[in-house]
């Protein structure tokens, strides 16, 4: 099983550090190792139930391996460039077969489709026998069901996705409801690359909105749109399966 050395966004608190400082302290206050580790212990505890499962998802959606794909998907629309460079490295990196642009929204600057981002990544070196695009989806849910769909044609076990930070979190749940709603989300992986080199601080091209921002908006939206978009539960759910499974086979290299 090959694995890559990619960026981490490490969002989670350090439980088990502040569980050795919280035990450094009350044994500084006299109390005996096991009441110093019977009361850190009770602490502990308090603090897990404290997270949300929000909390939860958003320190371990993007730390998991990166795993070699059958396609390298890259959801198309804002924030288009920093997506596309990363999906450039990947393939550089022999990540995946393919890259496959999803999206046929076109209305520049601020919205980027397939077709055009197609002969941005030929400009990038990315062989054209190793682009694909779709071009129907003009939103994140048809993005994935048109792509779950092909993988399942396909016969695909693997995909990369490709997006923007602040909008990973709502993508890869909207596209695990799309794996659940036709029974693949034990069949196919998804392995998360959020697009780097975006500073949060400031706007997408052709927005008003910093990327901090939006990414307030994108956790409202996972709520609003939420027949579409798996829960906070089923998200954690679906990683937890998935690290716990002996690995799949790889995808075969594609040479050309």
């Amino acid at each position: 099983m090959e694995r890559y050395n990619r960026p981490q966004l490490g969002m989670g608190p350090a439980l088990f550090n502040r569980k050795r400082w919280q035990l450094f302290k009350l044994r500084g206050q006299g109390m005996s190792k096991a009441a110093a580790g019977a009361s850190t212990g009770a602490n502990l505890s308090v603090i897990k139930n404290d997270i949300t499962a929000r909390e939860r998802y958003a320190a371990v959606v993007s730390n998991g391996p990166l795993l070699r794909a059958d396609a390298i998907v890259v959801l198309c629309g804002e924030d288009s460039d920093p997506r596309l460079s990363t999906a450039t490295r990947l393939m550089f990196m022999d990540a995946g077969n393919l890259v496959l642009l999803t999206g046929g929204r076109h209305e520049p600057p601020r919205w980027w489709g397939a077709e055009p981002l197609k002969r941005k990544l030929y400009g990038k070196g990315v062989s054209p026998r190793r682009i694909e695009v779709e071009t129907k989806s003009a939103n994140t849910r048809e993005q994935a069901v048109n792509t779950v769909a092909l993988a399942v044609a396909r016969k695909w076990k693997r995909l990369i996705l490709v997006a923007s930070p602040y909008h990973q979190y709502r993508a890869f749940l909207t596209f695990v409801k799309a794996l659940q709603d036709v029974g693949h989300d034990k069949l196919i992986q998804l392995c998360n690359v959020p697009a780097d080199l975006a500073p949060w601080w400031k706007a997408p091209e052709g927005m008003t909105e910093t990327r901090i921002d939006l990414l307030a908006a994108e956790f409202v939206k996972c709520q609003q749109y939420g027949e579409h978009v798996a829960s906070w539960a089923d998200g954690l759910a679906y990683l937890e399966w998935w690290e716990g499974r002996d690995p799949i086979p790889e995808a075969p290299h594609d040479p050309s």
